[in-house]
């Protein structure tokens, strides 16, 4: 069973790479979490990561935690 997925979220609250650094940082903390990708210019966060140990929920609340608006994205 494939259970890779990518979650791309809308992100507020960044405004320099400083931010890039924290939000990647958070997510990476999450298990199952493979990848990230910060785009700052777009307010979008790519995350790849195993969907039976993470969910897009939990990523939401991480980002919550770290002080940044998130919420699915209407493109994903």
């Amino acid at each position: 069973m494939n259970t890779a997925h990518e979650t791309t979220l809308d992100v507020t609250g960044m405004s320099c790479g400083s931010c890039v650094r924290h939000v990647s940082s958070a997510l990476r903390s999450l298990d199952g979490v493979t990848d990230v990708d910060v785009r700052l210019k777009e307010g979008k966060v790519v995350v790849s990561h195993d969907s039976t140990k993470t969910s897009a929920v939990a990523l939401i609340a991480v980002l919550d935690k770290a002080g940044y608006g998130s919420q699915l994205s209407a493109a994903a």
